[in-house]
């Protein structure tokens, strides 16, 4: 069954991983400018209630004299959407890291879903 509430339209995108200037392959050495996109998917965005506080979700970080800005959102998904924690999400023209592998909770009267978080990071 569909999601009873949907707000958004989500595009996952999933890099190839390539070879570094060491001859390495790793998660960190991704190609995203060849990222395959599929979708849309029929989605909720919420901000994440767990760092929701004061800051409306989104936090500030100094390190080494360097700023830092992230915003964390809640995804909730259709069963069955190939997304996995190393894919990126494009939600409105923006780019969310996946953070965490994506959780399905059963489908208990025809209302499962998939809940996932997502990272936006800036600095």
């Amino acid at each position: 069954m569909a999601l009873p509430f949907t707000t958004d339209e989500v595009y996952v995108l999933r890099a190839p991983v390539v070879i570094d200037a060491y001859g390495n392959r790793s998660r960190s050495t991704k190609d995203w400018a060849n990222a395959v996109r599929t979708g849309p998917f029929p989605a909720c965005v919420q901000p994440d209630s767990a760092t929701l506080g004061a800051s409306l979700a989104t936090k500030e970080e100094r390190r080494g004299g360097r700023e830092q800005r992230s915003k964390s959102i809640a995804v909730y998904l259709e069963p069955g959407v190939d997304v996995l924690a190393t894919d990126a999400l494009e939600i409105a023209g923006v780019v969310w890291q996946v953070n965490g592998d994506p959780f399905t909770l059963p489908d208990v009267g025809g209302l499962g879903h998939m809940i996932l978080k997502a990272d936006w990071i800036e600095g």
